[in-house]
């Protein structure tokens, strides 16, 4: 690309600096041009990313991936995303709609200036489209609409389904509250559990839920009361699939009107979730909050035109689709909605059918009225008030100032049910028992400024102590937020570095529980015993030149199989842990945790089985398959030669000889460790990572001006382009890279830049 560029719709000379590792700074003379800059930049870096997001959320991905895609484009039609956006676009304030606009116009002088394109476009004979205001909100949105709870209150109607349920009332991570309004799972109601879990199986991969993931994200800040410089730092690890570029896009903004640097998704205007403007730093988690219902439906017609509410039939909405198929026929197909939402599993034609009620789809709210009032905040207060209009997802906003105030919220729309049946199951639509009755009052959701202990973190674990309001009835294992709190619950004094440095640790609280555990049982004999004598010692550290961590994760994953197998039966516990429909995986993970939280206790293991028993036959297993892939010299095992990055392009499986995959990469830790490198349940990937941090960040509010991040990748994503995996081996080290926020910063590592000129 030239030094220069004229690009009609400029306020004035806009210049785009790359530093050595191509992120970009736009230095903007107005606001306007701010987000045209962004978006030209994105477009730069992640074009094809951006039509990855925009055809999966609207249901097109067929028309590049071919059949490949018609699972998740049938779900993306059914969810009706599209609608959603456009209707988002509708409800704008004026400034944040000036961002979208500006944006769209700056990833469209990029296409007009005539680029070589990504590889991609080549690959699947498509050409990119002009880039609609629109796009954006459905970016965001399919980037969401997965990490609710759907997918986890499915699985557990299809676990009811399978193992009927007194079976499940043994499960003490799941009983429902209210179990009697549940309906009996049985007949097409089973079938129908059943079915739907398939349907998110086979669409896993290009919606977004890639399969087994249990992970989530960190995030914690310390007051200056705290730390030795006497000013907060502010940190986070952000967790997510492995996708191919990576989740998060780097960049810092620059205008008169405000000066941004952070992460953001590619395609989209502003600083949603990781950002610092000079005055607050901010960064979020996801809370698990519970925003989406699942409500059987009865329907009745030959069409399924009709369904069932408490004052009689009522007309559904239906709708006709035409999906393009690359190298085959278009398919036609239906969607219907309710009152509730739209059908996102069953054909309403059968009498029967699931639809879903989630916030972010309903029409009535300004989502994204807060992104822009984010960007001018100059205290922690200022910058949670500016998220009143915050819905989806819920986050846990955690930030600090250069005033050295600290501070959590939850942030977002929790709807007020009339029952709690649908905390954890599908529950009748029909009834009018069941329904929404408002939002939480902004008011009362959950927030702290400058709390008594000096710090904050955020890993996903619950949120209060009580019930009101009710946030979830699903959180993540404890064992991260547990850490956290070991490390900074202590009351020591703290440096910066050493804040800092806990995205490095490797410590799973549960291995050194299973390992003390397994010091006060035995001795057992054979291969058995030898497992149990290496593990009672460990400490529990994973890292990965270390042989014990490979032991122990053989060891949990056959000990999970010997503790829950009797209670559900080896064909559940088959389902249950090889599913990839992610929810299985959550409550695969709730069920060990439930008993790594009661080891001290004297919890026995179910089904009348004394721990030898169960601890034996695990053990042995987990020595027999560390030997088969390790050897029989347990000193030569090592944890990093078994548990890899494996990052795969979208389109990888439809062109495996393209070279679109970036290098592996050897890492510690597991899903239990701040140090986040989540891997399947089911060994059939061994321990290929499926989740890890997908964006670091640190801002220590003693040297605000050196502020850094990385991400599991690089700025571009073009597979050919130097920056395509540039900071992978500095992010497997937890290393990161100046954000270069002021100017004079900025214009010292520039590498290269381009003007872009009215």
């Amino acid at each position: 690309m030239p030094d220069s560029l004229t690009c009609p719709g400029l306020d004035a000379p806009l210049t785009i600096r790359r530093d050595a590792f191509g992120i970009a700074h736009i230095d903007a003379a107005t606001e306007h041009d701010a987000w045209f800059g962004q978006g030209f930049a994105a477009a730069q870096d992640r074009l094809w990313q951006m039509e990855y997001d925009r055809r999966r959320a609207v249901g097109r991905w067929s028309e590049a991936a071919g059949p490949a895609g018609l699972p998740s484009d049938r779900m993306a039609k059914r969810l009706g995303i599209e609608g959603a956006a456009r209707h988002d676009l509708q409800m704008m304030a004026a400034d944040v709609l000036a961002m979208f606009e500006a944006y769209a116009a700056g990833v469209n002088a990029y296409l007009e200036s005539g680029p070589a394109l990504p590889p991609e476009y080549a690959l699947t004979g498509i050409a990119p489209e002009p880039w609609e205001p629109w796009h954006s909100a459905a970016v965001f949105k399919i980037r969401h609409v997965l990490m609710g709870l759907w997918q986890w209150k499915m699985a557990c109607a299809g676990l009811l389904a399978r193992v009927g349920p007194d079976a499940w009332r043994q499960l003490q991570f799941l009983p429902p509250e209210s179990s009697a309004v549940i309906l009996p799972p049985g007949g097409a109601i089973s079938q129908l559990f059943t079915d739907a879990n398939e349907e998110i199986t086979v669409c896993a991969e290009h919606l977004g839920f890639v399969s087994e993931i249990s992970a989530g994200s960190n995030s914690w800040v310390v007051s200056g009361s705290r730390t030795t410089t006497g000013k907060p730092v502010l940190c986070n690890d952000s967790h997510r699939a492995l996708d191919v570029p990576n989740a998060y896009w780097q960049v810092h903004v620059s205008c008169p009107a405000f000066n941004v640097a952070g992460a953001t998704f590619a395609g989209f205007p502003g600083f949603p979730h990781f950002g610092f403007n000079g005055s607050v730093g901010w960064n979020i988690t996801h809370t698990q909050g519970d925003y989406q219902d699942l409500y059987i439906e009865k329907f009745r017609g030959a069409e399924g035109g009709e369904y069932l509410t408490e004052q009689g039939w009522r007309g559904a909405e239906r709708s006709s689709h035409t999906i393009h198929v690359r190298g085959a026929a278009p398919e036609t197909m239906e969607t219907w909605a309710t009152r509730h939402g739209p059908v996102v599993h069953g054909d309403p034609r059968s009498g029967v059918a699931i639809s879903l009620r989630y916030t972010a789809l309903t029409g009535h709210n300004r989502p994204f009225d807060a992104l822009r009032k984010m960007l001018s905040a100059g205290t922690v207060p200022e910058l949670f008030d500016s998220q009143r209009s915050w819905v989806d997802p819920v986050n846990n906003l955690v930030a600090a100032d250069t005033g050295g105030n600290i501070g959590f919220m939850v942030r977002g729309e929790l709807p007020i049910r009339a029952s709690s049946a649908g905390r954890r199951l599908p529950v009748p639509g029909w009834t009018g028992e069941h329904e929404w009755v408002g939002p939480v009052p902004f008011e009362q959701m959950p927030r702290t400024i400058n709390p008594p202990e000096g710090f904050v973190s955020t890993a996903n674990q619950r949120v209060i102590p009580g019930d009101e309001p009710y946030i979830s009835a699903y959180f993540a294992s404890p064992a991260r937020a547990d850490r956290l709190v070991e490390l900074l619950g202590n009351g020591d004094t703290l440096t910066p570095e050493q804040v800092a440095g806990f995205q490095d640790d490797q410590v799973s609280r549960p291995a050194r529980k299973w390992g003390r555990f397994l010091a006060t049982q035995g001795p057992f004999t054979g291969d058995a015993e030898r497992a149990r004598w290496m593990l009672a010692s460990f400490d529990g550290d994973l890292q990965p030149d270390r042989p014990e961590p490979l032991l122990y994760a053989y060891f949990r994953r056959a000990l999970m199989r010997e503790l829950f197998s009797p209670m559900v039966g080896e064909a559940a516990w088959d389902w249950l842990s090889t599913d990839p429909n992610p929810g299985l995986g959550r409550i695969a993970g709730g069920l060990i945790a439930e008993y790594v939280a009661h080891l001290d206790d004297g919890v026995e293991p179910p089904a009348g089985r004394s721990w030898a028993e169960v601890l034996a036959p695990a053990l042995e297993r987990g020595w027999a398959q560390a030997v088969a892939l390790g050897g029989d010299n347990p000193a030569q095992w090592r944890w990093g030669d078994r548990h890899t990055t494996a990052s795969k392009h979208p389109l990888s499986a439809v062109f495996p000889d393209a070279g679109l995959d970036p290098p592996r990469i050897a890492i510690g830790g597991d899903a239990d460790t701040l140090k986040n490198a989540t891997y399947g349940l089911s060994g059939k990937n061994d321990f290929v990572l499926t989740s890890v941090s997908v964006y670091r960040q640190v801002i220590d509010f003693d040297r605000p001006d050196d502020a850094s991040y990385i991400v599991p990748g690089g700025a571009s994503g073009d597979p050919g382009s130097a920056h395509f995996a540039d900071q992978l081996e500095s992010w497997a080290r937890c290393e990161r890279l100046p954000m270069h926020r002021l100017a004079e910063q900025a214009r010292a590592a520039a590498k290269a830049e381009v003007i872009l000129n009215p």
